[in-house]
């Protein structure tokens, strides 16, 4: 029986280079692996997880038995740290781009939005369908004002919550020295005012 030829290196860089093409596809082309490194790496890279045990195995006899992750988990495990990994390499995060960039083409995104309108068993997504088509084509137009409000520093304080402790102290400090400098222009307007009186 002839021995099997070991691929080159050459031939294993092309191998890698499509499994990243395919990982790259299925994560964003898709529509069963969209946005899932894990399942989009495991199609790429040959693990056939849906055929793998989802029965946990178990090492070790009585007391001492242990519960181990089933041969499912842990290929998942495998594929999900793999995909983080890709998904960190700026080429694979570059290519990714592209292949999302060519999903938001206007004939793709009104084909999309067609499905959406025509779910006649989901009378919700149906309709969010429908006013983003009729916002789209201008058919109906955004009533909401344009209003500037006053702020009391409790709003301001509720608004910038959600950012990190170092930024909202950033923005605190800016806010207060510019408050500092308004009111001290304007204590000045009114002495001058109260002057030329």
């Amino acid at each position: 029986m002839a021995k099997k030829k070991k691929p080159t290196a050459p031939e294993q860089e092309s191998d890698l280079v499509m499994k990243r093409e395919l990982f790259c596809q299925y994560i964003t082309q898709n529509s069963s692996t969209f946005g899932n490194g894990t399942l989009s790496y495991g199609l790429a890279y040959g693990y056939k997880l849906d055929e793998l045990s989802r029965e946990p195995e178990y090492e070790g006899e009585g007391k001492k038995l242990k519960k181990l992750p089933s041969e499912y988990d842990r290929a998942c495990a495998v594929c999900a740290t793999e995909a983080a990994r890709l998904l960190r390499i700026p080429e694979v995060i570059a290519r990714v781009r592209v292949l999302l960039n060519e999903l938001l083409k206007d004939n793709v995104v009104d084909a999309r939005l067609a499905e959406h309108i025509m779910q006649v068993d989901d009378g919700e997504l149906s309709l969010s369908g429908i006013k983003e088509y009729n916002k789209l084509r201008g058919r109906i137009i955004d009533k909401t004002r344009d209003v500037t409000e006053r702020f009391a520093m409790d709003d301001i304080r509720e608004l910038l919550a959600p950012l990190p402790q170092e930024r909202r102290d950033e923005i605190y400090a800016i806010l207060t020295t510019a408050i500092a400098e308004a009111e001290l222009l304007r204590s000045a307007a009114q002495g001058q005012d109260g002057h030329t009186r």
